[in-house]
């Protein structure tokens, strides 16, 4: 089962929404059985003065390219939400049209390029969204009966979102469905991960691990040591008859590795 890492008395001392959410994706990218390195995004809603001294709302999130693990600050993209926000009425965008538009919304032209999926955090109505690909949730996301296997894990409770490729279409396609569903705690993304959010970082994160874990015990109850990768194909050799193979091997291969290019004798 995965851990929680969150250490109250560390969490206490980020201040800011940036801060948090740095916080926050260190102890998400450090368990490689829960984020793989380099995958993965994770944002927040907050609210930072611009740089005529007013109020605003801008939505960090993950920098292209960055690893949750070991990033800082510097490496998520500052974004003005009242000018992203409005695409959710669009009906179709190109990925070119995207990440143009992106770059106008950016709050510091220094920052990173956004992240590919950065309308999906943008498009939920959640101050905390994390997106991760968890081992546990992967299996079921590529289980051809994946969706059935999820209605006994979660029930109502989560949002199956068909394979699209990530950008605008299944930014728009997850938060319809999250909105559709007035018990949704998660979006379960087929052939690709997962999608959860919370209303501090905290219960973001503990959101994250526990859903991931309720899929871990499902699965973990069901093994059958047995049958496990197919099962035992063939019987293993007696001992003696494993020795005689190797006593005829070993000094082919023994030939093979010691001949006059080699410095070396096994």
């Amino acid at each position: 089962m995965v851990q929680s890492l969150w250490n109250a008395s560390q969490a206490s001392e980020k201040t800011t929404g940036l801060e948090q959410l740095v916080y926050r994706s260190n102890l998400i990218g450090s368990d490689r059985s829960v984020c793989n390195i380099y995958g993965g995004n994770t944002s927040t809603k907050t609210t930072v003065k611009d740089f005529r001294g007013r109020d605003v709302e801008v939505m960090y999130v993950k920098g292209s390219g960055s690893d949750l693990g070991s990033m800082e600050a510097k490496h998520f993209t500052g974004l003005g939400l009242e000018d992203i926000r409005p695409l959710i009425e669009r009906e179709s965008m190109s990925d070119e049209e995207m990440v143009e538009y992106l770059g106008h919304c950016m709050i510091d032209a220094k920052h990173p390029r956004a992240s590919i999926e950065t309308l999906l955090h943008a498009f939920l109505p959640y101050k905390h969204v994390d997106h991760t690909h968890p081992d546990a949730i992967i299996s079921l996301c590529c289980a051809h009966n994946g969706k059935e296997l999820a209605k006994e894990i979660y029930g109502d409770r989560f949002v199956w979102v068909p394979y699209v490729r990530p950008g605008f279409t299944l930014s728009k396609m997850i938060a319809e469905s999250v909105f559709s569903n007035p018990n949704a705690e998660l979006v379960l993304m087929e052939k690709h991960g997962l999608v959860t959010w919370g209303e501090t970082s905290e219960e973001c994160y503990a959101q994250t691990i526990k859903i991931i874990n309720e899929a871990e015990a499902f699965i973990e109850a069901r093994v059958n040591e047995e049958s496990l990768f197919g099962g035992v194909k063939h019987p293993a050799l007696a001992a003696d008859v494993r020795r005689q193979i190797v006593s005829r091997v070993m000094p082919t291969i023994r030939g093979a590795v010691s001949d006059s290019k080699n410095d070396f004798v096994l």
